[in-house]
């Protein structure tokens, strides 16, 4: 595991982040007090939530997280032009299908199952162990490794 203090700083520095965003705006007092409120959050939470401190309950990569956004924008974009094609031009098939993973953890599977429901043409209706069932809207193969590799793509292979 990573340096403790390079741990919290980039705990810090990812919910600053979410401040920012649910606040829209990038100015110097939206980012002091998202970083106080980051720091408040982080400690009342460990102190009085959790068993475990979040350094021996989390083990993320800043970078991996970063490059995972991006591959998740560009999953959205491509399929949302997809999909409103299929809508328009009515070339639906929907189906539900049931998907394997090999994640291990399961905030791993979680972030997997909101990312594929973040996804037009699919959502995710029960994560269960190493299974998901998939609402697909245009359902092209109900095997269950042809129909993996379609929807999950490149999305599992980053967070694994």
């Amino acid at each position: 595991m990573k340096n403790k203090y390079i741990f919290y700083s980039q705990l810090y520095l990812l919910t600053t982040l979410f401040w920012i965003v649910l606040f829209e705006k990038n100015d110097w007092i939206t980012v002091i007090s998202g970083l106080i409120s980051s720091v408040a959050v982080i400690f009342f939470t460990e102190k009085y939530l959790l068993k475990k401190s979040f350094y021996q309950l989390l083990n993320f990569n800043i970078l991996k997280i970063f490059i995972y956004f991006f591959v998740l924008l560009y999953e959205i974009y491509a399929n949302a032009l997809v999909t409103i094609y299929q809508i328009i031009t009515l070339q639906i098939n929907p189906d539900i299908v049931t998907l394997h993973t090999d994640l291990k953890t399961n905030a791993q599977k979680c972030v997997l199952a909101n990312s594929i429901t973040l996804t037009p043409g699919t959502v995710t209706i029960e994560l269960e162990r190493q299974t998901l069932k998939v609402l697909w809207l245009n359902a092209k193969n109900k095997n269950s490794v042809i129909a993996g590799n379609l929807i999950k793509g490149k999305l599992e292979r980053f967070l694994s």
